[in-house]
């Protein structure tokens, strides 16, 4: 079968991009579907820090602990591309924005915690991390099988 014909250029999105979805195959053997290291730092970034939260909560609570495996593995499923693994990976870590808000707005103190500085590393790389994935050209061609078709969109 023509792997060509895999290829399907749809309608715009909400924002009026127009995006091609390549087959699965053609993005794993295109030089632009490896993983860059970005994204490999980003995979190795969800597996510490689950690593640790999973460290952190085994002593703390329960749901820090499943927090922890849940980020360990989205890390672990972002290496090999699973599609679940992406949209935890965008979702998930915004715990860690709620987490530090309550904490900078709950104590009212002068006092700031370790665990404030922690929180407040976590969220900054995750905005970031977040943006990169949703927005990046590389994040959607390897996790969502999509580039956006500039051609398209001149043609209007």
């Amino acid at each position: 079968m023509n792997s060509e014909c895999d290829t399907v250029l749809t309608q715009p999105d909400s924002f009026g991009r127009h995006w091609v979805y390549p087959s699965e195959a053609q993005v794993r053997s295109h030089a632009k579907g490896r993983f860059p290291p970005v994204i490999w730092l980003i995979c190795l970034w969800f597996v510490c820090v689950g690593g640790l939260e999973i460290v952190l909560g085994s002593s703390a609570s329960l749901l820090r602990l499943a927090y922890g495996l849940l980020l360990f593995a989205a890390g672990a499923g972002l290496v090999v591309r699973n599609r679940l693994a992406y949209l935890v990976a965008l979702f998930l870590p915004l715990i860690f924005l709620i987490r530090f808000f309550i904490q900078a707005a709950g104590f009212g103190t002068i006092v700031i915690s370790p665990g404030q500085y922690y929180d407040l590393i976590n969220a900054l790389v995750t905005v970031v991390v977040c943006f990169y994935m949703f927005e990046g050209d590389r994040p959607n061609f390897i996790f969502r099988r999509r580039y956006r078709s500039y051609r398209a969109e001149s043609e209007l």
